[in-house]
């Protein structure tokens, strides 16, 4: 341990130098039960006495808005255990890898610059101070906090958040009468639900609670966890793709959900009519209002840790898959996509990837692949062991069947997508493009429990008498290990970026299915290991065009950066502010890997553990006073977490590695590259009543006579001004002008090409 013990004494003398909160909304909520007031009862116990009058097996129970903010209003401050959370926050977002540049002013990314840990530190002192009347405002302060950072990689969701959530009863949807006029905002079923009569007609909204609907709309759109407004945006309506697969919670719209804003909205619309919204708080399924009478009462039910239940429920395990992906996917029926889709060609068994054909003149030469999630489970139907090389087959399968029936051109749909497996990010862009080597370097931030981390696993990697002596011990070590480009110095550095620290820039290494892979056994990249047989490029370049809505974030974000810059595969961007401006593709996270805060804390205790058994106790010491030891020392963050996932038992997350760009000499973590779809649509009616409008139109657009919104093409960041070629050259409107365009004019990096950490982080998603 001499390389540990060494940097333990080095760093004793430096100790001064987070789709995760989805929560399932109702479709309708049940009449309220007749609840008389009494004026001396207390707002909690209000709640208790309505959630009582519920029936038992009610899934929907609620409460009036206004009666569940003030009883969370009257949570009483826990000052002691607060300060506790707050530093055990800084101690997990250490590991996050964009705070410097959160600093900054990056007004493409966050409206004002974030000092995450300044931000603590401020509500620390205004706990100190007495200025919170209620823990539920402390809560609200850090998660606003970690919020404002826009990256869904980054987030911390408190036990009192969950507890009671505020819901209005009322869906929107942005429609344009042409795909290319401004659009305007409709209540949902106005336009989508049962017509009242042949002659009704909807009306537009005009105005939210006195504002302007759309300066009202931006507003509260702040609260999603994209950096792109128009992302943001879209998020406030029911999204169409993921409708389809059946999750509802996302498909209903952020409109519907989020932040107390009062005890009614109220609507006007256009032809002069008013609708007033009486704002509910949903109370959690699994909360037991019994014993609730008062603020104090709420937080020792609620607020002091998981139940015995919680703790102690284990996921289940599933069976290790053959390692062999070249077969087609056994699959006995085929579940169906709803809400307008078609009937596909071919499917994965939980509807993340669906293949179609176009009909029609002009289109049947058209092949879809819509891919709303690159997190595929296991669904119904299907004789398969593993999810992700089911997807494989499918991809496969389905490029296939579409180049030998004559498909000519293809649309990747990605509406919907915010991420999922890393490798199938990875595995998609081989398939289309065999011939390429996935780029994807990314990079940790370097700091001292990383470090020590680091030094421990290189110390026990290089100790070959304990791999003879102690076989199990070191490989319980070193069983996801690093692939050292010269020395650990050499990989760790800590090299200086943005005045930060990072380790080398690293990249998965294909060939290795141990140390080089970024999900479990039974899955190899295609072109590589049993996978290497692969079949010639299905589409050219220029053949291909990718939908999104803004969503696109983690793995589909890595996804897109491959098709954009080594495939130079062009975007369309769906929806998104009522402007006449340019739309970003990948609105959604950037990041190269999210990591649970359990799982930090899940490691320094597991490598404390292993460096207990092999070293001298002034090492064991110094490793438990160190920043490792706080973290397996990680307490208050246990008990005030939202308790939604037995095996994750700390509801937060941090973005643990960058996406880098090939050849990007000033190493700029994507998330904060502004880059520009080539065109950009808005949603039709009949493109959210028939899916296969909006991908005709695409087709026309892309490749026929159709155009873009005016404005929305010719971005200098743009892949087509980029690269100089036109999204449509037989288009005037959707011709791209050259520019001086952000990925040009880049020097080659000095990047080492094939450090490989990841794995040891054993984490294999990207939520």
């Amino acid at each position: 341990m001499r390389l540990l013990a060494l940097l333990l004494a080095g760093s004793a003398q430096a100790q001064k130098i987070l789709d995760l909160y989805l929560q399932p909304v109702p479709d309708a909520l049940p009449p309220a039960p007749t609840i008389v007031k009494r004026d001396t009862l207390a707002p909690c116990a209000e709640v208790s006495v309505s959630w009582a009058a519920f029936p038992a097996k009610e899934t929907a129970k609620h409460v009036p808005a206004k009666v569940a903010y003030d009883c969370l209003q009257s949570v009483p401050v826990d000052r002691e255990g607060d300060l506790k959370q707050i530093a055990e926050l800084k101690g997990m977002l250490e590991f996050h890898t964009t705070s410097s540049y959160l600093k900054q002013d990056i007004k493409h990314h966050h409206d004002n610059p974030v000092d995450l840990f300044g931000g603590l530190e401020k509500i620390a002192q205004a706990i100190n101070n007495g200025t919170y009347k209620s823990d539920y405002e402390v809560q609200v302060s850090i998660s606003r906090l970690l919020r404002s950072g826009n990256d869904f990689h980054l987030g911390f969701r408190p036990d009192i958040l969950g507890i009671l959530r505020f819901f209005k009863d009322t869906q929107l949807v942005s429609v344009s009468k042409d795909g290319l006029a401004l659009p305007e905002i409709f209540v949902y079923s106005d336009v989508l639900g049962p017509r009242n009569g042949t002659n009704w007609a909807a009306s537009s909204i005009k105005t939210i609670n006195g504002k302007n609907v759309t300066e009202y709309l931006n507003n509260i759109a702040s609260q999603a966890s994209f950096h792109d407004p128009d992302a943001r945006f879209n998020q406030l309506f029911p999204n169409p793709a993921l409708a389809s697969i059946g999750r509802v919670q996302a498909g209903k719209g952020d409109f519907a959900q989020g932040d107390y804003e009062g005890e009614k909205t109220v609507l006007v619309f256009n032809n002069g009519s008013t609708t007033t919204i009486q704002n509910t708080a949903i109370v959690a399924s699994a909360a037991d209002f019994t014993n609730v009478t008062d603020g104090e009462s709420f937080f020792d039910t609620f607020c002091t840790g998981p139940t015995e239940t919680e703790a102690t429920e284990k996921p289940e395990t599933t069976p290790t898959p053959s390692l062999n992906a070249t077969s087609t996917p056994k699959v006995s029926a085929l579940p169906r996509p709803t809400g307008g889709y078609p009937s596909p060609v071919i499917v994965q068994s939980s509807l993340a990837l669906q293949g179609y054909y176009l009909n029609g003149t002009g289109y049947d030469d058209v092949a879809i692949l819509a891919m709303p999630n690159f997190g595929p489970t296991l669904g119904p139907g299907t004789e398969e062991i593993n999810a992700n090389v089911e997807t494989q087959k499918v991809i496969r399968t389905f490029l296939a069947d579409a180049t030998s029936k004559g498909k000519k051109k293809l649309i990747v749909d990605l509406r919907g997508n915010t991420g999922g497996t890393i490798a199938l990010g990875f595995d998609f862009f081989k398939q289309l493009f065999p011939t390429l080597v996935p780029y994807g370097a990314s990079r940790y931030r370097a700091h001292e429990a990383f470090e020590i981390y680091s030094a421990a696993i290189a110390d026990v990697a290089d100790n070959k008498t304990l791999a003879e002596e102690e076989p199990e011990l070191y490989l319980g070590i070193t069983g996801s290990p690093f692939n050292w480009e010269n020395s650990f110095k050499d990989y760790y550095g800590p090299y200086v970026n943005n005045n930060d620290t990072f380790i080398a820039p690293r990249r998965y290494d294909w060939e290795n299915n141990l140390g080089g892979y970024p999900s479990g056994p039974g899955f190899n990249l295609t072109g590589y290991l049993s996978n290497s047989k692969t079949s010639s490029q299905p589409f050219p370049a220029e053949n291909i065009v990718i939908m999104t809505d803004g969503s696109c974030g983690s793995t589909c974000a890595i996804f897109a950066e491959l098709m954009r810059e080594q495939g130079q595969v062009q975007f369309i961007a769906v929806g998104g502010r009522p402007i006449s401006a340019p739309m970003q593709g990948v609105g959604g996270t950037k990041g190269a890997q999210v990591l649970q805060m359990s799982t930090f804390r899940k490691i320094a205790i597991e490598t404390i553990q292993k460096i207990a058994g092999i070293a001298s106790l002034d090492v064991v010491k110094a490793v438990n006073q160190s920043a490792l030891g706080k973290l397996a020392q990680t307490e208050q963050l246990l008990i005030r977490s939202e308790h939604t996932s037995p095996e994750n038992p700390i509801n937060g997350v941090v973005n643990s590695l960058d996406n880098l760009r090939q050849n990007d000499s000033s190493e700029t973590p994507l998330e904060f590259i502004y880059e520009a779809a080539d065109c950009k649509l808005f949603y039709t009616l009949d493109a959210l009543k028939d899916v296969t409008k909006l991908w005709k139109q695409a087709v026309d657009i892309k490749w026929g006579k159709g155009k873009c919104v005016d404005g929305s093409t010719g971005d200098k960041s743009s892949i087509g001004v980029v690269s100089n070629k036109p999204f449509n050259a037989q288009v005037k409107g959707n011709q791209t002008q050259q520019f001086t365009g952000v990925a040009s004019g880049l020097k080659v990096s000095g990047m080492t090409g094939t450090m490989v950490v990841a794995a040891v982080m054993g984490v294999a998603l990207l939520l």
